[in-house]
């Protein structure tokens, strides 16, 4: 079956790096069309029973069980009972690690982010209660439905939690918690390689890291995308705009000091971008997220007008 690609939501024109969903999917009306997306998809079914198809293998779902669909994975759903109710959250891969984030944090990550993981998908019913896992589910699609103050930061946390408790439920079943997504040189040293990558993005260049870990650059482009679901420019470019927003916001740096700082070749290449992934121009960004903090005065306007006079 052919797969539409999803688009990420966007909020205030800024992609959002969580999504959450409250769903109802009925017998009579199954998924037409398979469909796929760079986000991770935790789906947990609240009640009823569902089949779903990931890569085109057929899974089974059952009440408070949990399912993870990887990047980029091609997946659609049809409920077995008459009617299934459950929550969808979808993250960008990136909020699970952070830039400074160690080799062992990593390798945490990884078998999430390959369609071609070895991990288990569908994760029990009691595994999922005992854990506290729908209460997390909850909460993160109460976050994101009132979106008060710091909602990002609670969305985060509970996304981070549940992913906590999935790789302990797999460390507790034997199960290696590493990236086993292939074979050969490169896919054997990937979690050095990110490590690295992660550390240096500032200055790192693709065929320098592929010279420093001694594989062909051809080789490592085409195997970093493999893996990733990125190409290695799109990932540098992601971590370097990540920490723009936090220089913009947090420093009175100017444009092209920043561009330099990070790496970029021009003030007008971060530019461009920037407003890429960003869906405003940094210095917009920057004008607009401050504004958003500055307290509001609700004197009357002559009277402001009379102070500032």
């Amino acid at each position: 079956m052919e797969a539409v690609h999803e688009k990420a939501k966007t909020v205030d024109g800024v992609t959002a790096p969580v999504e959450c969903l409250e769903l109802t999917k009925k017998a009579d009306s199954p998924d037409l069309y398979a469909h796929f997306h760079d986000y991770v998809e935790l789906l947990y079914l609240v009640d009823g029973e569902m089949n779903v198809w990931l890569n085109n293998k057929e899974f089974s779902l059952g009440k408070n069980e949990l399912m993870i669909v990887n990047s980029n994975e091609s997946h659609r759903v049809e409920s077995v009972a008459e009617k299934s109710e459950y929550f969808v959250i979808k993250l960008a891969p990136e909020i699970l690690y952070s830039s400074n984030g160690s080799e062992k944090e990593t390798r945490y990550i990884l078998p999430f982010l390959s369609a071609v993981s070895t991990q288990p998908r569908v994760f029990p019913a009691d595994f999922v209660t005992q854990s506290g896992i729908p209460d997390l589910v909850r909460d993160a699609v109460i976050e994101w439905k009132s979106r008060t103050d710091g909602y990002e930061l609670g969305l985060r946390g509970d996304v981070l939690k549940i992913f906590r408790c999935v790789i302990s439920y797999l460390s507790g079943m034997g199960v290696d918690i590493k990236f086993s997504a292939g074979s050969g040189s490169m896919y054997s040293i990937f979690t050095e390689i990110i490590d690295y990558v992660n550390k240096n993005f500032t200055s790192c260049d693709e065929r320098e890291v592929a010279k420093r870990f001694k594989v062909s650059y051809s080789y490592f482009s085409r195997t970093f995308k493999q893996i990733m679901n990125v190409s290695f420019k799109e990932y540098v470019n992601g971590l370097r705009i990540n920490e723009a927003q936090r220089l913009l916001l947090t420093t009175t740096k100017s444009i092209t000091d920043i561009s330099m700082d990070l790496g970029f070749s021009s003030p007008s290449h971060f530019i461009n971008v920037f407003r890429l992934q960003m869906g405003r121009a940094p210095k917009q960004y920057r004008k607009s997220l401050r504004a958003e903090d500055a307290p509001s005065d609700s004197r009357p306007e002559g009277e402001v007008a009379k102070e500032n006079g």
